[in-house]
């Protein structure tokens, strides 16, 4: 059964990861963000203040590129960034202004998408849903902190 959950599982993680949904996704907001770059803002958003290594550890992906990533994000002004006070070598990463104003669209055109996925679902499938969601992630958190 765990091969088979697993199997879902990262079908879902799939549909949330491709480029091409992420166009979609931008297109219906619509927002001037680029593709490549949705997965990191909307990281930096969830996990703000946050940090390169933290966020590349996030997305799998490795220091420099995600440090790139961030450049591109800060000369759009879509992520502001300033040394830490606690230690002056790590950068802090948050959402400007204007991000804040975008990520609300995307959340929005996101929250749309959702609800018409769910469109057919009767109200205790979805609630069903949330509560095995919330065991998960609290399952998932506990590993974690093993």
């Amino acid at each position: 059964m765990e091969e088979e959950i697993y199997k879902y599982f990262v079908n879902i993680l799939t549909f949330f990861n491709r480029t091409d949904r992420d166009k979609k996704l931008i297109q219906a907001a619509g927002v001037k963000l680029e593709a490549t770059s949705l997965q990191a803002f909307i990281s930096i958003g969830r996990m703000q203040p946050t940090k390169v290594s933290d966020l590349a550890n996030v997305l799998g992906k490795n220091h420099s590129s995600t440090s790139r990533q961030i450049d591109k994000l800060e000369r759009n002004e879509l992520v502001v960034t300033h040394n830490s006070k606690k230690d002056s070598r790590i950068r802090e990463i948050y959402l400007s202004q204007k991000g804040e104003q975008i990520i609300k669209k995307i959340n929005a055109a996101r929250s749309e998408t959702m609800q018409s996925a769910f469109d057919n679902w009767q109200e205790a499938d979805k609630e069903n849903l949330l509560s095995s969601l919330r065991h998960l992630s609290k399952t998932l958190d506990e590993i974690d902190d093993k």
